[in-house]
């Protein structure tokens, strides 16, 4: 029944490692456009109504003419309603990557509690007694789970529609840090895995661990200030990259993970590093280099 429960836990362990392709979404760079869009919009209706203006002024004298006046007007209230338009639906546009910046993040968290939870669980069944590293694991996945709440994408969203652009720099500031503190766990888990593993006779390499991401918030959150929001553009840029990186960071670490807990029955060793590497694989998991002959 223990080698079962085993077995079931590993089972488990490959669908959430599975389901990354739904939570951990990557985000292109055409996001980048979303920043820089107010900035575009904005300079587009000043041109927009110098355009209108101009050509008025020779006519200002005429203006207390009621069809006179009525012809200069129009254009501006046309420019006006289109600026109103314009406004939203770039606030709507802006809400939207908003939406999906916290969503991700909230997303990969619970997956990765869930899988660091289930991952103490099999290595309980595995190890020859309490292992304190274990122990350690366990307070870790359960630290993760108290500490990183789920914050509400749906209602940042919409409040950032009405109380912008100090919401969007909330988000970023919540979600730069959310991100600092996640790496600095993970990689604290990480450190305790190995000689769990080393325990239960799995070699790991110990070269898996990433360099966790350093961002100075309180340093962006000045310069966002200083620079009226233009810094804001580059603070984007960042949330997009830091995660990115984080994902694709930590498929990689699964990836290893899982090859290393359960080989494959047609399995060879890596010239390299002699690391298991599944017969159909072209690089090996561990090391990276290719596996052709």
């Amino acid at each position: 029944m223990h080698e079962n429960d085993g077995q079931e836990l590993l089972s488990r362990l490959q669908d959430l490692a599975a389901r990354r392709a739904q939570t951990d979404r990557l985000m292109g760079s055409a996001w980048m456009l979303i920043p820089i869009l107010p900035i575009l919009v904005v300079l587009a209706l000043v041109a927009a109504f110098v355009q209108a203006i101009v050509p008025m002024i020779p006519n200002l004298r005429g203006f207390q003419d009621s069809v006179a006046s009525s012809s200069m007007v129009a254009p501006l209230v046309g420019l006006y309603g289109l600026a109103i338009v314009s406004m939203y639906a770039t606030l709507f546009l802006f809400s939207l990557a908003l939406y999906y910046l916290i969503d991700r993040r909230n997303n990969h968290f619970r997956r990765q509690e869930l899988l660091f939870k289930t991952l103490v669980k099999y290595l309980k069944t595995k190890a020859k007694s309490n292992h304190p590293t274990t122990t350690r694991l366990a307070k870790l996945s359960e630290d993760s789970i108290f500490e990183e709440q789920l914050r509400s994408a749906g209602v940042w969203a919409v409040l950032n529609i009405f109380v912008t652009p100090l919401v969007s720099v909330i988000v970023a500031f919540n979600l730069t840090q959310d991100l600092c503190k996640h790496d600095m766990r993970q990689i604290d888990f990480q450190e305790n895995l190995t000689s769990v593993l080393a325990e239960i006779g799995t070699t790991f390499p110990a070269s898996f661990n990433v360099k966790p991401v350093k961002r100075d918030t309180i340093l962006f959150l000045l310069l966002t200030i200083i620079t009226a929001g233009l810094f804001w553009v580059y603070w984007f840029h960042i949330l997009l990259k830091d995660y990115n990186e984080h994902f694709i960071n930590q498929a990689l670490f699964e990836d290893r993970l899982l090859a290393a807990l359960k080989p494959t029955q047609q399995a060879r060793k890596c010239g390299t590093c002699g690391g298991s590497v599944p017969d159909s694989a072209r690089f090996c998991p561990f090391c990276g280099k290719s596996q052709t002959s």
